[in-house]
This record gives C-alpha cells, structure tokens and sequence, in this order.
C-alpha cells in the first residue's frame, strides 16, 4: 500500500489538498485436487483525490472534490496450459480450443453430480473506473445550516473473460437411470456412471467477447438543520438523482425482444407443425414469434432503457436532548438503488456465444459426441447482432425491460441514547426498512399452469405426458442446440416461445420488509482500556422471486439473509507495564522499551445461521419435529431426518406446481462464532518517531463455522454437513514505522 498527500493552504479562506494511492494484492487460492481446482488471482488499486475549501465568508463555503478511482483485477486458473491430450482428448478437439483462442487451454470444467467439480475457475481481467465530481456548500443563517450542492459520477467497466475455454460438461442421470427416461435417479452413483462411459449429459463451449460499459449519474441535493432550541434540532433534505441508461462502447449488447415479430424460421417450423400437431396446440394456433432486439440497431438507441427520472428521495429527522444526559433522535429517507454498472452488466448474447453440448439426436438410442470429442460439428461463432431475430434460436434468453424502474428503500428509525457513569453510554433504537420495487428476474416463456401436476404426491402420469417426445418441428433448423433433435419433449412445444428453451428479464415486482431491535454499549476509553458491545435483533422477509414460474405474484419468505441475533464485541486493553505505568514505573529505559508498550485488541462476532429449505419435496410431519436441539446436532444429523420426509427417490415429485415453502426461519444453517485478537506493540524510537509491531491472530480459536447441511431429501448425505464457509485461523504479523 502506498499513501502520498500533499495540503496546502492559498489563504486564511483558501486551501485545498491531493491525494495519491495505490496498492498491489497478488494470492494463489482454492488449490485443491492436485491443482485441478484453484487460481492465480491478482488486484491493484489506483487512485487520486483533489478537494478545495473556499470560504467566502464566516458562514459560508464552498468545497470543491473530483476523485478518480481505478481497480484492476483478474483470475488464471492453475491448469492453463495443462496436456490435454495425455488426459485422453482427442487431437481435433485439442485444435478446435486452439482456434478459439489459444489463451484458454486448460482443464475442461468437469461437475459429476454428487461430487465435487473441477476447473471452475477461469481466465479473465476486468478494469473499472470511477470519476466523482462534485460542488457543495455550506451556508449558516441564523439558527439554520444548509448544505446543497450537485455531483456528477461516471462509471465505467472494460473486462473480458474467456469463460470455461476448453468447455463445460456435467454428468447426471439422463444416459444411466431407468428402466425409462422418467425413473427417478438414484442418490448418488449415476453421475460418476456417465463421467466413467464418457457421456456428459449437458455442457457447452463459450466463445465471449470483451465489453466496455458506461453509466453516468447527476444528483442535486438540499439540507437544512434547524436549531429550533438549545434542545431541539431538525434537519429536512431533498435529493434527486438522474442516472442516465447503461450504454456499450460499441454497441455489444442485447436490449430488448420484439415479442410479436415473426422468427426467421417460423415459415417452415410451421409447415413442419402442421404435418404432426400435438392435441394441445392446433397447427393454426402454433406460433413462433418473438426475438432479441440490439442497442443501436434498426433505429433502437443506444441506450439499453429509458431513463428513469423520479427519483425523489426526501429525507426528514430530529434529535432532542431530554436532558444533559439523554438523547432522542429519529429519522425517515428513501434511497434509490443503483441500475447501472454497479449494479448490473450489459447482455453479450449474440457477441458471446455457447454451442451446447448435444451428446445424441434420439435421446440416447444412439450417441453422436462423447467426451474425447465433444464437439464434432466445431463450434458456432459468434456473429454480433448479425442473426437479428433468429440470435440465440434454440436457447435461453434474456433481456432488459424497456422502462426500467430503480428499486428503492424507505429507512426509519427512533432511538434513545443514554450517558452512563464511568465515561460509558448506551443507545437502543428501533430499525426498519421496506425495499421497493425491487429486481427480480421472471420467467417468460412457462409451460402453462394448467398442464403441471396439483397432486401432493408424485404423478407419474404427468411426468410422463410433459416428458414424452414428440416430432420437433424446428428439426434440422436449429443445430448444435438442444432442440436440434428429431423429437423434442411435449413440454417445449406448449411454451408461449417454443423456439427458446426459456426467455426472462427482470421486472420491479420485488420487495422486502426489515424490522429490528439495535442496541450498543460504548465505555470510551479511561483507565487503559475501551470496549464497545452491540446487540441487534431482527427481522427480515422478501418477497423476490417466484415458487413457481407461473405464479402472479413473488413469494414471501424469510431472506436468506435473515439473522435473528447479532452480537458484536470489541475491546482494547493497554497492557499497563512499563515507565509511568502502574507496574515497572521505575523500570530501567531499556528494560521499559520491552516490557511497556504493549496493547491487546479483541473482536467477537456472533449471529445465528441462515435459514433454509428443502426443495420441491413432500413432507407430511410437523415442521417443529424437524430442528434438533443444540446438543443433539452433528455434523452428521444437523436435523431430524425423520420428521415426516418422503426419502423414497421413486417417489420424489416433478412436472408438478411447488407448494413448499423456499426457506423456514425456524430451521437454520450453523451460525457465527468468530474471534480475532491483535497484539500490538508500540517502541518510541526517538522522538516523533514509534516503531509498531503487530501480531494478528484472524479466527483465533480456529472455529469451524459448517456451512447449510444436504437438504435433498432423497440423497444419502441428506441432514448431513459436508462444507465449511470460514477460512481457518491466519496469522499476521507486521511492523510499521511511524514519524
């Protein structure tokens, strides 16, 4: 890290400062499996602040900043460059990944279901910029101090990556269940059966282009605080932002879909349909319309939405000392949330570009690609915006809805502060919050309602019906995709867009609601010691996303980022030893040079786990059977595996609409339990000048923090903990020279 600032005074009414810094991280991390797992990763930071102070008069100023900010980072994964063919690929495909790009040689990213994956990691850098300029002032009047003033923010992010560039392949049940295509899997074994055949059950080869993406903001902003009393003070604001649209350099980016224009291959899909209709379409209701639409293109602008211009974001509070010790104070604010590229990226469909991985063309009679050679037909290279309408036919799609809306909250809180003897005070306020219009993403193109089972129990006949392969009317239209088949599933061809195997974007339909009780206990420091405990309890519900893809509304669920209790203690301790201190006061110099100085800093955090779920499963027991007390849960009986679960995998549900929930709060993942202590010692050269030693125990007790246990009722290692989510104990040590 490296820090340079020069301050300047012009004047007594005039002075400014600039700021430099930078610093250089570089780790090797997640080395696992003979290095088939793991990356090189890298981030530096780059940065430069100029801020000026011109006082025009006693009671009023002007400050003047502009800030840039640039961060680089990138990951190389440990098995760039790795012989793939001693691994037993074939020649051709060796060559097919060379001419892709001859960067992305590396282990294939292998996942086996029931078992831990290989290569996730990949190769790619990513450059973001900041610009922040911004004028405030201040003015006092009598009894008010206003503030206000106007900023500006440019955003912008090049980044490429490679993606999985020698391919993606996964090995599930589709070649090795039966005795039918619609048995349910095993628990675990079917997998690894097909990873030992060489008969990956889906994947891809991704070619991706780089992107350059802007977003800029303007904000304008008012705020009074008016000293009604020596007692009372309010404070009234306005802020009002604009944040004009996320655009792409060159105009690589999907925008939108164009859901009534005819496909390219509707003409003869049709005429395939009408030769053999299935009963639940007639041939003259059969359509194949819709397409992605491309910033820039056929007199659409650049801008990837509309820009949204009501973002009003009042903000209202007060603070009143009761009496000298006792404070109130509340407060009200709407903030709006980002849209731009702090919040989400442009969409490279057509720029990049996947050929998925098609292992046969009768469901498994007979095997066109295998793993040695996953993809003989070569690979589809992107062509930008040059298909149109007909980009990404036979895949999933998404885009951005036209009149993009930014989510925003709505924040209040009413608190107490209380001074306490011994130089200690106490806060307890109550919290809340309710987001807004919120992002989700929703599901266009849904199998209809009424075709998914209601049953509580498995339908196999149902199952069966969605399952069943029918002739495929966009065959031979769309190869290299998964609907490149002779037959395709009865399924596809009831979706609103047969031609994509899924088509959404993201509406505003989502919202949450926070409530919380927070308290904090400060003693400030007196007598060679401070300590600071907060307590929060709360409360946290959302409502984003969907149990089903045709439901009408998002379901409410506790968050997954609910955590009832929060507990959060610090404390620092001068060791007192030394010269002037209360033990070894008249000690030598050199002998208090060693002994005195020394600090001892602690921090404890501790929250409950997270809620979870089991999926679209059948439970026919009472929920309060499932935890498990504290004492009586393992890591290998995190719960009660008993409670009322249907484990029988022949009797697991499918084709049918969800009724259970997604996540329970009174079912949790382990908590937190996490110390880390610092000893810290402080020698006074001479001085002016202090040489600090610090010794940093991260994870201190080396707790294991377990990560949510198996959930899937029909799995082996259900109720069971495999995964840890906390690092194990580090220490730091440094010096710091000081003067």
């Amino acid at each position: 890290n490296h820090v340079f600032r020069i301050d300047h005074n012009l004047g007594e009414k005039h002075r400014f400062f600039f700021r430099a810094n930078m610093n250089h991280r570089q780790q090797e991390y997640d080395r696992r499996f003979n290095s088939a797992v793991g990356s090189g990763f890298f981030r530096k930071n780059r940065g430069l602040a100029f801020d000026d102070v011109h006082l025009f008069s006693p009671q009023f100023l002007l400050n003047t900043r502009y800030s840039y900010t640039r961060f680089i980072e990138g990951n190389e994964p440990l098995q760039l460059g790795w012989d793939l063919g001693s691994l037993g690929f074939s020649a051709a495909y060796l060559n097919q990944i060379k001419q892709a790009d001859p960067r992305g040689t590396k282990l294939p990213y292998i996942n086996v279901a029931g078992y831990g994956a290989f290569a996730n990691h990949t190769l790619g850098f990513r450059y973001d910029d900041i610009h922040d300029l911004g004028a405030n002032f201040t003015n006092m009047v009598r009894a008010h101090t206003m503030r206000f003033g106007l900023g500006y923010r440019a955003y912008r992010e090049n980044s490429f990556n490679l993606g999985q560039s020698s391919g993606s392949f996964s090995f599930g049940a589709d070649w090795t269940r039966g005795p039918l295509d619609t048995s349910p899997t095993a628990p675990i074994g079917q997998g690894m059966a097909s990873f030992l055949l060489g008969l990956p059950t889906g994947g891809f080869f991704p070619i991706n282009d780089s992107y350059a993406e802007q977003s800029k903001t303007w904000s304008f902003y008012f705020q009074d605080d008016w000293k009604v009393t020596s007692k009372l003070t309010f404070s009234f604001g306005l802020r009002y932002e604009v944040e004009q649209p996320l655009t792409e350099r060159f105009n690589r980016s999907v925008r939108g879909f164009d859901a009534e224009a005819a496909s390219p291959i509707e003409a003869q899909a049709k005429a395939n349909y009408a030769l053999r209709p299935i009963p639940e379409v007639p041939a003259a209701q059969f359509r194949v319309r819709g397409g992605l639409t491309f910033s820039g293109v056929g007199g659409l602008p650049r801008a990837l939405w509309t820009t949204d211009k009501n973002n009003i974001m009042p903000r209202i509070g007060f603070a009143y000392a009761m009496n000298p010790r006792t404070v109130w104070r509340a407060g009200y604010g709407i903030f709006f949330d980002p849209l731009g590229v702090t919040r989400q990226h442009v969409n490279q469909a057509g720029f990049n570009r996947n050929t998925d991985f098609v292992a046969s063309l009768d469901n498994g009679q007979t095997f066109i690609a295998n793993l040695t050679n996953p993809f003989p037909g070569g690979f589809d290279r992107p062509v930008g915006a040059g298909l149109g309408l007909a980009t990404f036919l036979g895949q999933g799609v998404s885009y951005f809805e036209e009149k993009l809306i930014g989510p925003y909250m709505q924040r209040w809180q009413l608190g107490v502060q209380r001074e306490l003897p011994m130089q200690s005070v106490i806060e307890v306020a109550y919290v809340g919050n309710r987001g807004t219009k919120q992002r989700i993403g929703r599901q266009l193109s849904p199998v209809p309602r009424q075709y998914w089972s209601t049953s509580p129990v498995r339908d196999q006949a149902t199952i069966d019906y969605l399952a069943a392969q029918v002739p495929n009317p966009f065959y031979p239209l769309l190869p290299k995709t998964s609907l490149a088949g002779a037959n395709v599933s009865r399924s596809q061809l009831l979706r609103p867009y047969p031609h994509f195997t899924s088509v959404s974007r993201n509406n505003n339909q989502g919202y949450s609601w926070y409530h919380s009780l927070q308290t904090r206990f400060e003693k400030r420091f007196a007598q060679a010691y401070t300590m600071t405990a907060s307590w929060t309890w709360s409360k946290f519900m959302e409502a984003t996303g969907y149990l089903n893809d045709t439901d009408p509304v998002p379901e409410k669920v506790i968050s997954d980022q609910d955590r009832t209790h929060r507990i959060v203690v610090s404390g620092l301790w001068e060791v007192p030893f030394g010269r002037g201190q209360r033990w070894g006061a008249a000690a030598h110099p050199a002998v208090s040079r060693i002994i005195g100085g020394w600090q001892v800093q602690g921090i404890f955090q501790g929250q409950s786990g997270p809620a979870f779920g089991f999926g679209n499963s059948i439970f026919t027991g009472n929920l309060k059977d499932i935890p498990l007390p504290k004492g009586q849960r393992t890591i290998d009986r995190w719960f009660n595996i008993d409670a009322g679960f249907e484990r029988d995998t022949r009797r697991q549900l499918g084709s049918n609409i969800r009724t259970m929930p997604s996540r329970f709060s009174g079912i949790r993942a382990d908590g937190m339990n996490h110390w880390d202590i610092s000893l810290i010692k402080n020698t006074e050269i001479s001085e002016g000048t202090k040489l600090q030693f610090r010794a940093e125990f991260i994870n201190a007790w080396n707790h294991t923090q377990f990560a949510a246990p198996n959930t899937s009722p029909s799995s082996t290692a259900f109720g069971t903990v495999t995964a840890d989510t906390q690092w194990p104990r580090a220490i730091q040590l440094g010096l710091k020279l000081l003067f």
